[in-house]
């Protein structure tokens, strides 16, 4: 990469990371393009030489993490649960990753909430990532089920560890395994 090429990679993650601490920090709605350029240190029109908007910002953000996003339901496909236990653990890994990433995932969910495109991205997203999995591709059915298992999980989470509703996080995620299992044939069925 030449340095020019770094010097423009750095300055538009810069303009990303200060969004997402904006977003985080007096929410998504109340952040202004303004606020953002002014926040990283960069200028007005430095940073919509890189972004059209707010929604842009939240895309590349998006896109930054779809495989991220993507890497546990590929693990989740190539070792099926055959045990709740099973399931449980998967799930701890979930939510490991959704702890780590809860303010990207807050943020994001603030923007789907407000801008139309974002949420579309979003499930665009989940479509592209349900039709990469070999065992959905051939399997409309199965894959639409994934689908819902992971908005529904996806809302679930968002609740629960994005806004701290704990109180029953065992039933949940007890909840959450049997849904996800039934996703997975049992052996000789």
């Amino acid at each position: 990469m030449h340095v020019y090429d770094r010097k423009a990679a750095d300055t538009r993650q810069r303009f990303i990371d200060s969004a997402f601490e904006l977003f985080t920090r007096q929410g998504y709605r109340a952040t202004s393009m303004n606020e953002i350029a002014r926040h990283s240190g960069g200028s007005r029109a430095n940073l919509y030489l890189h972004f059209r908007n707010k929604p842009d910002i939240v895309l590349a953000r998006m896109r930054d993490l779809e495989p991220t996003f993507a890497a546990p339901f590929t693990t989740l496909f190539d070792e099926p649960p055959a045990t709740h236990t099973r399931a449980l653990a998967w799930l701890a890994t979930m939510k490991n990753l959704w702890m780590e990433g809860r303010v990207e995932f807050s943020a994001i969910e603030q923007a789907m909430g407000d801008d139309e495109e974002v949420a579309t991205e979003w499930w665009s997203m989940v479509q592209r990532v349900a039709h990469s999995l070999p065992e959905l591709t051939a399997n409309p059915t199965r894959r639409m089920h994934f689908i819902t298992l992971w908005m529904g999980l996806d809302r679930t989470f968002q609740f629960v560890y994005g806004r701290g509703h704990t109180e029953h996080e065992d039933q949940m995620l007890d909840s959450l395994a049997g849904q996800w299992l039934a996703l997975f044939p049992k052996p000789g069925h």
